[in-house]
């Protein structure tokens, strides 16, 4: 192998660099510093140089590979063990669930709260409507009704029998109805008396006009008369009336919508952040027929008045929540805290001052309060029940105040674990 005059210079620059001097002894021998040359030969113009064929490559040998496919199954391996091992290992550790339901009471008051509101005009809304009538009613056929006079132009009294009939002009025949007792004459001026009477038969024929009977009847100088029509004959038949309940429902689908048009109007009048008090509506109904009356359809109408009074919706609820909490604290004691909203609802309000815009509501408060366990005292309570058995447990947390009902689920038999770490307390509360 050739060496190139550079390579020859930088051996001998290496091998000839003088070696400090010591006085010092040294342990160990200086290590060699060797150069790298390059193990290509340079290439020198005009000089030719073999390379070496490489190796035949056996198409016949396959390369070796890596198995990665033993990856696959040693992952699922592993995660079988895993998932084993998660199972097992509850069932090695005992643990236990406690589940307390707090103590929850309900407050309820009545209270009068003052707080700025006005007094809305007076509305006043009307509204019509005709329905058919629903009662049904049956008339039996009727005889007319009415009364014969009779005149009696004789020195003497006479009798005429009750039940004597009389013809009219029409041929309509009229009976009386009982006896006729009379007076003795003194012509030019007659004895004369008058008796109920009734057409013979049924119907509206027997509706005769006046002095439609004007006969001379019954005996000597008799003469009888109908100074009156007869009236009420009538053939059975079948009428509608207007019911109590006709009324009473036209009334009802007229205020319904009477109502709603009367909120939305004084709804329309409330200033931002003002609520309305449930308005004072004063109706007043009139109709075409009474009950009773025989008619086809009855028409009602209905007018409605309504006031109402306007008022800072967020500062009645403030002051209803610090009402009612003040008293549950009286009540009740520390310990109990809110359970949702306060429910406020306004029974009735009056504007006690008009100048200053001061209302006074009478509201019905209602909230619920339960008791809150804190963190301290589910430790408390982990600490006493560690390691006694179920039911000694349950005793031990039904007899703590605050605590309405409990339940414990162990998963090593009917003993708590004696390590509290391993309990754990869960609060369930009402939702409202």
């Amino acid at each position: 192998m050739h060496t190139s005059a550079l390579e020859e210079a930088a051996l001998t620059e290496i091998t000839n660099e003088p070696q400090p001097e010591t006085s010092e002894p040294t342990s160990a021998p200086e290590p060699e510093i060797t150069a790298l040359v390059p193990t290509e030969p340079d290439v020198i113009e005009g000089e030719v140089i073999e390379i070496e064929p490489p190796e035949p490559f056996d198409a016949h040998t396959p390369p070796k590979q890596k198995r990665y496919w033993l990856l696959i199954p040693l992952t699922i391996l592993f995660c079988l063990i895993f998932l084993a091992a998660s199972s097992l290992f509850p069932l090695l550790t005992p643990s236990a669930t406690v589940t307390i339901i707090p103590v929850e009471r309900n407050i309820t008051l009545t209270a009068a709260i003052q707080v700025q509101g006005r007094e809305l005009p007076l509305l006043t809304l009307m509204q019509s409507t005709s329905i058919p009538a629903t009662g049904k009613r049956h008339q039996s056929a009727r005889h007319a009704g009415g009364t014969i006079t009779f005149y009696n132009g004789s020195f003497s009294s006479q009798t005429i029998a009750a039940g004597t009939i009389v013809t009219g002009k029409d041929g309509v025949h009229i009976i009386t109805d009982q006896a006729a007792i009379i007076p003795a004459g003194n012509p030019p001026i007659y004895g004369q008396i008058t008796v109920s009477a009734h057409a013979v038969l049924t119907g509206s024929q027997g509706n005769i006009a006046a002095y439609d009977i004007n006969q001379a009847c019954c005996g000597n100088s008799v003469l009888a008369k109908n100074t009156q029509a007869f009236t009420g004959g009538a053939s059975a038949r079948d009428f509608l009336v207007v019911t109590r309940t006709d009324i009473n429902n036209a009334v009802t689908s007229l205020l319904i919508p009477l109502s709603q048009s009367e909120n939305a109007a004084l709804q329309a009048q409330l200033h931002t952040g003002e609520a309305l008090i449930t308005p004072s509506c004063t109706p007043s109904v009139s109709s075409n027929h009474k009950p009773g009356d025989e008619a086809k359809q009855v028409s009602i109408t209905v007018s409605v008045t309504c006031s109402g009074i306007a008022y800072i919706a967020q500062k009645v609820y403030a002051h209803a929540t610090q009402m009612i909490t003040k008293t549950a604290l009286q009540r009740l004691g520390t310990g109990y805290t809110l359970l949702g909203d306060v429910t406020a609802s306004v029974i009735h309000a009056t504007i006690t001052d008009q100048a200053r815009g001061i209302a006074t509501l009478t509201v019905k408060l209602d909230a619920t309060f339960i008791y809150q366990i804190t963190p301290g005292e589910k430790q408390q309570l982990v600490n006493m029940i560690a390691g006694k058995s179920k039911s000694s447990a349950l005793h031990k947390l039904l007899s703590m105040p605050g605590i309405q009902a409990a339940s414990i689920h162990c998963t090593g038999g009917d003993t708590l674990p004696h390590d509290p770490n391993h309990i754990t307390i869960s609060i369930l509360y009402n939702t409202v």
